[in-house]
């Protein structure tokens, strides 16, 4: 049901059109009614806008004119159709100018407006349709943008990392700008959903609905907070992650106290169940991104269900500065070249005997050699992940070790795994390893990769690298990482909801230009005449 405004001074003129026809029958309802077009103004200020405004030219206090004029300036689509006489030609000449389509002659007769009520139907219905398919459209691309982010998060803080630089650029494409910032301030918050024993045992797909419910719960918690980003791992859905970023640090500790509890209130309200929530310590700059993730892990594993909040000693990042990112790089080449006795004089470095370490620092510490850990296998893990498995679940029960030798011997059996991986991959056939690398740059297509930048990573030369892929793969490298991002961009042009400049930047172009350009070298065609083709094909 369309609803309209009539405007006209005279009482009798307003009556007479009402009773013209069945409104109802044809679609609309008379919502308002004003008396000049000041009285109109008014009640479009403070009501929900009419579909259609029907008014009258000649009016006291503001006429037709003037009324066009000032609805245009403030409701810009707002549908107007004007009533006039024959004599009102000056008027009629006016309000065309002004941009109205539409208008009856009085006396009103019943054909006439029935026939421009029909026609204006359609053009409200073609209007709701199109808006529709635009509010559609932008859904699905924020949707597939809020993915990209929560991947890239996630990926930030549990694998191994590109330079910053680049990083950063892959986050400005992806319009997380306020997190390239040198000196940002952060904190991350970790809750899990709690589901009694019993509830749902029998029923795997309800609870597959029910961590569902909970991951959209947490998202649309998150979007009416500014700069909280979500994420979570595929491989613990009951559990969500924060990303929440520092903006004014008087006010900080008030607006975690309130998330946290509502967030907290919503999981018990809309699905019944109880949560476990840690908070971070908070951090400075993204290279404290792993850190920050840790301590929310920890904090999440010292809290209750009672607990509105769990949160780690405050100073545990300045105990923890034996973990750098030197020891850090030192520890995983020891790892990548299988060296065990370096490996555990690098743990003994960092839980050095001579110091008093308490035991949540022991913790957290813990808890980012286990995220070292799981960088490598994924890199070097070939086939069905159960090692990158097992490792988040030691992640997810560090709190159950008993004592600090346990903690150590655990680390050393988790070592030697990684090891075995390693040396799977890097001591067997040229072939394996090309697969290991193509893992990689099939995850990572999106940033700018290099063979020099591979070559490292994978402790090869590179020379030996680029001779090995071609023969292996068939391709050069460049030739590879350009096929593989323009087969992703074909399949989002099939889908035909995306953006070009959308697209481009999903596959890892800098500019829509660029892509444009790739694309057209590589199909012979540019991705607009491609996707209107498909789009022909489909007629």
């Amino acid at each position: 049901m369309y609803r309209i405004m009539l405007i006209d001074d005279e009482v009798g003129v307003r009556n007479s059109i009402k009773a013209k026809i069945d409104w109802k029958s044809a679609g609309f309802q008379i919502e308002f009614e004003a008396a000049n077009g000041l009285e109109a103004m008014q009640i479009l200020s403070e009501q929900p806008l009419p579909d259609v405004v029907i008014t009258d030219v000649r009016m006291p206090q503001m006429d037709g004119i003037a009324f066009i004029k000032a609805s245009k300036e403030k409701f810009p689509h707002l549908r107007i159709i004007v009533l006039s006489g024959y004599s009102d030609f000056e008027y009629m000449k006016a309000a065309i100018q002004l941009g109205v389509k539409d208008y009856l002659l009085k006396p009103v007769v019943r054909s006439e407006l029935t026939a421009l009520l029909a026609k204006l139907s359609e053009e409200l219905e073609d209007d709701r349709n199109r808006i529709r398919e635009q509010d559609q459209e932008e859904m699905k691309n924020h949707q597939q943008l809020q993915l990209m982010q929560e991947q890239l998060i996630w990926q930030l803080v549990k694998d191994e990392w590109f330079s910053v630089s680049t990083v950063k650029e892959r986050m400005q494409q992806l319009q997380l700008s306020s997190l390239t910032i040198d000196d940002v301030h952060a904190q991350f918050v970790t809750v899990e959903m709690r589901i009694p024993q019993g509830r749902l045992d029998d029923w795997s797909e309800r609870k597959d609905l029910l961590y569902l419910a909970f991951q959209m719960l947490c998202r649309e918690s998150a979007e009416n907070w500014e700069q909280v980003y979500p994420f979570y791992s595929i491989s613990h859905p009951a559990m969500m992650h924060f990303l929440i970023l520092i903006q004014d640090p008087v006010y900080h500790g008030r607006f975690m106290d309130d998330f946290v509890r509502k967030l907290k209130r919503n999981i018990k309200s809309y699905l019944r169940v109880e949560s476990v929530v840690g908070i971070g310590e908070s951090i400075t700059g993204l290279r404290q991104l792993k850190d920050g993730y840790a301590s929310s892990m920890l904090a999440w594993s010292q809290g209750t269900i009672q607990s509105v909040k769990a949160e780690p000693n405050r100073n545990m990042l300045a105990m923890t500065h034996a973990f750098s990112p030197e020891v850090e790089r030192k520890l995983m080449q020891t790892i990548e070249n299988l060296d065990m006795p370096a490996f555990t004089k690098q743990l003994h470095t960092i839980f050095s005997a001579d110091r008093d370490t308490p035991m949540f620092v022991f913790t957290f510490l813990t808890l980012r050699i286990i995220l070292l850990f799981n960088a490598i296998a994924k890199k070097f893990e070939l086939g069905d992940a159960s090692l990158q498995s097992y490792l988040w679940n030691c992640q997810m029960t560090v709190r159950d070790y008993s004592s600090r030798e346990q903690v150590l011997e655990q680390l050393h059996e988790m070592a030697q795994l990684v090891m075995n991986e390693v040396r799977k991959t890097r001591f067997s056939s040229g072939q394996q390893m090309i697969e290991a690398i193509r893992n990689y740059v099939d995850e990572n297509f999106s940033y700018e990769l290099t063979l020099a930048s591979l070559a490292d990573m994978f402790h090869l030369n590179e020379t030996y690298l680029s001779g090995l892929f071609k023969t292996s793969v068939g391709i050069t490298f460049s030739d590879y990482v350009t096929k593989l991002r323009l087969s992703k961009a074909t399949v989002l042009l099939e889908e035909n909801e995306l953006k070009l400049t959308d697209i481009a930047t999903l596959v890892g172009y800098s500019s829509s230009s660029y892509f444009s350009t790739a694309f057209k070298k590589y199909y012979g065609k540019g991705p607009k005449e491609y996707r209107e083709e498909l789009l022909s094909k489909k007629v």
